[in-house]
């Protein structure tokens, strides 16, 4: 029922026709399955790039789709007394529905909300973000934790019931309930990270140079792959830096009598003069801010923010390696691009882009 039920308040929330009561319910449901999350922010997107269009062919697409579930027995409303296409009237429910059935294409919705049979206890629940976007989710147990482009979080079906653990790829932004008899521990490709209730920023970009935890309130205790009797604990306002190229070139390397420890750092985080604010954190009040940073890497960041590939000639490395200190908020590629030529007065460069591509060059 609880499908049946999402579907119902989700349509009526997309097109606007949702009570205060009615959005209450969805956002439990939601929080319910938080393994829905990707798939309701790509419905959202869809949403409002179909919400202008003449929606009858979707309308016919959505009540076929409808039949073929009923033949396939996936439990979805009410199949059996369903209106003919010709005599319907275009509802709410017909419009969101059917436009929702044609942008999910392919997608399985047996593998999405099917309730027809017990999940085995080692299932696990991912959440994912695309690239240029975001997302929030709530945990089981209350922790509430922030993704940022091209990120993702997976947990097990028993999370909160004899421990709290999650694996991490990309970015996110935590702010853990507390709970002493069970520590919430992040799993990355090189760190891990132990606490008991706290704040704090992971960015675990395996693609990324270094990988980087920012402890804004409470503590925490991090492990370095390899070294997990070595434990490091944070301090409010402080950022541990471990270099990820260390683990990439020693990987084939692990037998080794010589191996060699992960270069590390711990620095004190820098906060705006102006409002007081942490710069690793800027992301979720959707502000890309950079400090002294490297062109190259800063190009990566980009990359995420506005879903773009962008390419800096390989064959400049002054211009790769130009240090850049600046921010964005609602600048869009096109004006972020030009507003980076200002940033770097001495070293004017050209940019070609052809749909998401982007080439950078002098």
């Amino acid at each position: 029922m609880s499908q049946e039920k999402f579907w119902i308040l989700f349509s009526k929330k997309l097109s606007g026709e949702a009570s205060d009561s009615e959005r209450k319910e969805l956002e439990s449901l939601i929080i319910e399955h938080p393994e829905w999350q990707y798939a309701i922010q790509n419905l959202e997107d869809l949403w409002q790039h179909q919400s202008a269009k003449d929606n009858t062919q979707e309308e016919d697409a959505y009540m076929l789709h409808l039949h073929r579930m009923n033949e396939l027995d996936i439990p979805f409303g009410d199949t059996v007394n369903m209106p003919t296409i010709k005599n319907r009237s275009k509802t709410w429910y017909w419009v969101a529905a059917a436009v929702l059935a044609v942008t999910i294409g392919l997608f399985s919705f047996r593998s999405l909300f099917n309730n027809k049979k017990a999940a085995p206890a080692d299932e696990i629940n991912e959440v994912s973000t695309r690239q240029g976007s975001k997302s929030k989710v709530q945990l089981p147990d209350g922790t509430v934790v922030w993704l940022n482009a091209g990120s993702k979080l997976t947990y097990t079906k028993e999370y909160g019931q004899q421990s709290r653990e999650v694996n991490l790829i990309g970015e996110g932004y935590f702010d853990v309930i507390k709970n002493k008899e069970k520590p919430f521990v992040i799993h990355t490709s090189n760190i891990n990270i132990k606490v008991l209730g706290t704040v704090f920023n992971v960015k675990a970009y395996p693609e990324d140079k270094q990988t980087e935890t920012s402890l804004i309130r409470g503590s925490i205790e991090v492990t370095i792959k390899n070294r997990p009797n070595n434990k490091i604990i944070l301090s409010p306002n402080e950022k541990l830096v471990v270099e990820n190229e260390f683990f990439i070139k020693k990987e084939a390397e692990k037998n080794d009598s010589k191996y060699e420890q992960p270069v590390i750092s711990i620095n004190k985080l820098k906060l705006s003069p102006v409002d007081s604010t942490v710069a690793e954190i800027q992301w979720i009040d959707n502000k890309l801010v950079f400090d002294d940073e490297a062109f190259a890497d800063l190009a990566v960041r980009m990359e995420r923010w506005y879903d773009v590939d962008i390419k800096i000639d390989s064959k400049d490395p002054q211009l790769l390696q130009k240090r850049i200190t600046g921010n964005f908020e609602k600048e869009t590629i096109d004006q972020a691009i030009e507003a980076l030529k200002e940033m770097i007065p001495g070293m004017p460069f050209k940019y070609e882009k052809t749909g998401n591509k982007i080439i950078i060059h002098r």
